[in-house]
């Protein structure tokens, strides 16, 4: 099950881990943490890490309906997934 993370940036070590129900838990410990002045990091899971693991993917089966979710939005230019990079140019 994916989970939310607490990591610090300045050693990448994981500092708290919980489910994605108590999310409010990994936001409390993180504001804590940056009180006592770490530079940290709060990691939640992506809707498509929710969605294959809810669906009980594989592995093999997770990384492909990454690779066409990603597919999927570089398919859609002009769309809220596409940065034109010459904003004087228009897409079409």
């Amino acid at each position: 099950m994916p989970k939310m993370k607490v990591i610090d940036l300045h050693t990448g070590q994981s500092l708290f881990e919980c489910s994605i129900e108590e999310s409010e838990k990994a936001y409390q410990f993180a504001s804590s943490m940056e009180e006592l002045g770490l530079d940290i990091k709060v990691i939640a899971p992506t809707l498509g890490e929710t969605l294959s693991n809810s669906l009980g993917l594989s592995p093999l089966e997770i990384a492909a309906y990454q690779e066409s979710l990603v597919e999927e939005s570089e398919q859609h230019e002009g769309s809220c997934c596409f940065e034109n990079p010459d904003p004087n140019k228009p897409l079409n």
